[in-house]
């Protein structure tokens, strides 16, 4: 994987959006289309944002783009999730999103004059609580039962420095080899990085959602890119 250069990362990233977007139409497995639905929504934002991402590093935001990374990786893990979780997962996802509605209800009640009809429709909706969406609630819930080591969640956390005011963002602007640290206009970051975890999550979400649809089409080409980077083609089973 060390010798992959960016440049390499970026032509995959290039493939791998223009095979995704002429890819045709999907059949759901066995007719199942709820996990499909989202999984699809999900594939189609990572690959946005990877490509929105690129287009932050070439106008020189590479260090912004590392914002958008940490979406895309978060969704790629949920959606692998997903994808191993099948109808269960997506009911889990579901039945937390209404838990959320509900939830932000409560607070905007107090702060503003809804309409009754707005009140209504959320207040009406089922409650459901299940293993699947408990553990959908919480992020390293999801990773752990992917990769027991955290290796996943420590990315994860790493990127959230960039997504959250910290010091992993500030210290970004400060230029610490001078005798007193100076101040910098422009970022440290490098842009290897928003490269070479875009390829890593176009294969990995791409390959979620392709176990998804019937015939797994895509599977041979993403197996392809991954081969040529030095990357793992899927990621490991949910526990």
């Amino acid at each position: 994987m060390s010798k992959v250069t960016p440049q390499q990362y970026r032509d995959a990233v290039d493939r791998l959006v223009a095979d995704y977007r002429a890819a045709g139409p999907v059949e759901a497995k066995q007719r199942n289309y709820r996990p499909v639905l989202i999984g699809h929504g999900w594939c189609a934002e990572v690959h946005r944002l990877a490509e929105a991402a690129l287009l932050l590093v070439d106008e020189g935001y590479g260090h912004e783009a590392l914002i958008l990374l940490r979406t895309m990786f978060e969704t790629t893990i949920s959606l692998h999730w997903l994808s191993q979780k099948g109808d269960a997962g997506a009911r889990g996802v579901l039945a937390e999103g209404d838990r959320t509605s509900r939830a932000a209800l409560t607070d905007l009640e107090g702060a503003f004059a809804l309409p009754q009809h707005l009140i209504d429709a959320i207040k009406n909706l089922p409650v459901e609580k299940t293993d699947e969406s408990e553990t959908f609630r919480k992020f390293q819930a999801q990773c752990d039962q992917i990769d027991s080591k955290r290796e996943l969640y420590s990315v994860y956390r790493h990127l959230c420095g960039y997504a959250h005011p910290s010091t992993t963002g500030a210290f970004a602007f400060i230029e610490p080899t001078t005798r007193v640290p100076s101040l910098r206009a422009e970022p440290r970051t490098g842009t290897s990085v928003v490269e070479a975890t875009a390829a890593m999550c176009l294969i990995w979400a791409g390959r979620a959602f392709d176990e998804m649809v019937s015939g797994k089409p895509r599977k041979q080409f993403l197996r392809s890119v991954a081969r040529d980077l030095g990357l793992p083609p899927i990621l490991p089973p949910v526990s």
